[in-house]
């Protein structure tokens, strides 16, 4: 591997998940971005440095702006005032993660947008949720299905674990990278929001081949309108096209919608009997 042993890319892992800014994240993250990266390295400091600015790309645009104790404040106070006071806890925290706060304003149109493309599913993978699961409410008034949330940050994980603990039933979330290990995940409705487009920063590839191996009767791949600075998501349509030629390759249909602030394309790869490809 380049010019870095392997006892140094070990010793890289292992000390790039020590520090403290990457302690949250997943040690198969680190793993796989320290192993891409070691052919193209000069030494172990050129590796530490490119892996560094690869997970901060990875991970750090995204990161929730707040500790996980104190995001929580407040839930055991809105679980007894009802549901509307839970939604506005979720609002509360879900404001706080770009991403999530971008789709605050198509929230109670998200779901039912996505169900009318791919009809009623029993189970739901959402993958590199992030605080997705926070959006439990909403979820709910549209479908029971069974619920997993993945994600390779532990920060997320902690916080979406407690919610659905008080507050849903058939939920759960794990720490998990599902670039690494996505044979473990199963679900009829697989969700990828708006984190496509990080996946193929990291590897090129890599999410049109998790698009395309994940066991799944439907796939909904979620991009931004536009881009954290404002400016227009232009890579939304490169990766489309991208989706749609796989589609055709594999003679799935192919679905979209359009949101606000943010455009859905449903990959369904179950044929008319319910078996698939």
């Amino acid at each position: 591997m380049g010019n870095v042993e392997e006892e140094k890319i070990t010793e890289a892992i292992e000390r790039v998940a020590r520090a403290p800014k990457y302690s949250q994240i997943h040690i198969d993250t680190i793993a796989d971005i320290v192993r891409r990266e070691a052919p193209y390295a000069q030494n172990t400091a050129d590796l530490e440095r490119r892996v560094r600015l690869r997970l901060h790309k990875v991970v750090a645009g995204y990161l929730v702006t707040g500790r996980p104790a104190r995001l929580l404040r407040g839930l055991d106070e809105a679980i007894p005032a009802g549901p509307d006071a839970v939604r506005t806890w979720c609002r509360t925290v879900l404001a706080a993660h770009i991403s999530s706060a971008e789709r605050l304003p198509d929230l109670d149109r998200f779901y039912p947008a996505i169900l009318d493309l791919t009809g009623p599913v029993s189970s739901v993978a959402d993958l590199a949720c992030a605080l997705n699961p926070l959006t439990m409410p909403w979820l709910r008034q549209n479908t029971t299905a069974q619920y997993t949330g993945y994600d390779l940050n532990l920060s997320y994980v902690k916080i979406c674990a407690e919610f659905l603990a008080r507050t849903a039933t058939a939920a759960t979330v794990r720490h998990h990278d599902v670039l690494v290990r996505p044979e473990e995940i199963y679900a009829d409705l697989v969700l990828l929001l708006k984190t496509y487009h990080c996946m193929e920063d990291r590897a090129s590839g890599a999410a049109l081949r998790l698009v395309e191996l994940i066991p799944a009767s439907f796939v909904v791949v979620s991009f931004p309108v536009r881009t954290m600075s404002g400016r227009i998501a232009h890579f939304t349509r490169r990766h489309t096209d991208e989706l749609a030629a796989l589609a055709a390759a594999r003679h799935w249909e192919l679905r979209r919608a359009s949101l606000a602030n943010e455009e859905l394309v449903v990959i369904v790869k179950k044929d008319d009997r319910g078996s698939h490809d």
